[in-house]
């Protein structure tokens, strides 16, 4: 499967276009969106064709791999920042994004393909359950960078050092709104990615498994955004603690769909 080797290409590619944003951050040129774009856009279509060569999708149903979730999760996190680079320019998250994305892509071929690693599946709720969970994970991502953005800004902003990397980075009120709102978009796609997940259990197998890893991880992490919007709504939350509960969900989140499955395969 020498295609399995178009993912790093594709990450080596999202790192140039990091490494050309960080290179602005130290020296005063920016880099033109005629460089940017083609890149990227470059990247995202080797991405792309390479999740296409590992055949997710059979006669009989979904073949999903790590592989294969990993390489969907990095390529809405990368559309999603690319329409906003052709509508609002560049900005700074692009230098905590791009770098974030590279690192995935490089890792694909040292992902192992075990079955524990492998869901196949003919269920229509079951296959809307991971995409569902799979864009609530990616958007959670673009909001777990921004929570990063908004505590680097607030302590900077505290002590009154501001450094280029600071400089270049989008105001705190702007951070804080596309934090938000992508918390609480992630929030509604997660809830229905659980609501989903139960209703196929419950046809499947005839009950809730709700002690599993997933559901539990799962649910702490949308309790926590749940929380974190009601706060939000009822005071006008401007607190780092904001930033710290946004990362702390992405954390169970990506422990519940990515981390266990991968101890579990070294354990085994």
């Amino acid at each position: 499967m020498n295609f399995i080797h178009l993912f790093p290409l594709a990450g080596v590619l999202t790192a140039i276009c990091a490494f050309l944003l960080w290179r602005c951050v130290w020296k005063s040129p920016q880099v033109s969106l005629n460089i940017l774009i083609p890149l990227l856009s470059i990247a995202m279509l080797i991405n792309l064709y390479a999740l296409f060569r590992l055949e997710p999708i059979t006669n009989w149903g979904l073949d999903f791999r790590l592989a294969a979730a990993v390489s969907i999760s990095v390529l809405i996190v990368q559309y999603i920042y690319f329409i906003g680079l052709l509508r609002h320019g560049i900005h700074g998250l692009g230098l905590f994004l791009l770098p974030i994305t590279a690192i995935p892509l490089l890792a694909i071929p040292l992902l192992s393909d075990a079955p524990i690693l492998r869901i196949e599946t003919y269920s229509v709720l079951e296959i809307s359950h991971l995409l569902l969970s799979l864009l609530a994970y990616a958007i959670l991502t673009l909001a777990t960078i921004h929570a990063v953005m908004h505590l680097l800004l607030d302590r900077a902003l505290k002590r009154k050092k501001i450094g280029p990397i600071v400089h270049a980075m989008p105001s705190l009120l702007e951070v804080e709104a596309h934090m938000y709102a992508q918390v609480g978009s992630a929030t509604w796609i997660l809830a229905l990615g659980i609501f989903s997940g139960l209703i196929w259990q419950w046809e499947a197998f005839g009950h809730f498994n709700m002690l599993s890893h997933k559901v539990i991880l799962s649910l702490f992490s949308w309790v926590g955004l749940v929380a974190l919007l009601g706060f939000r709504r009822r005071s006008g939350w401007q607190s780092r603690r904001a930033g710290w509960m946004v990362i702390a969900a992405y954390v169970l989140l990506l422990l519940a769909y990515f981390g266990v499955r991968v101890v579990q395969s070294s354990l085994s």
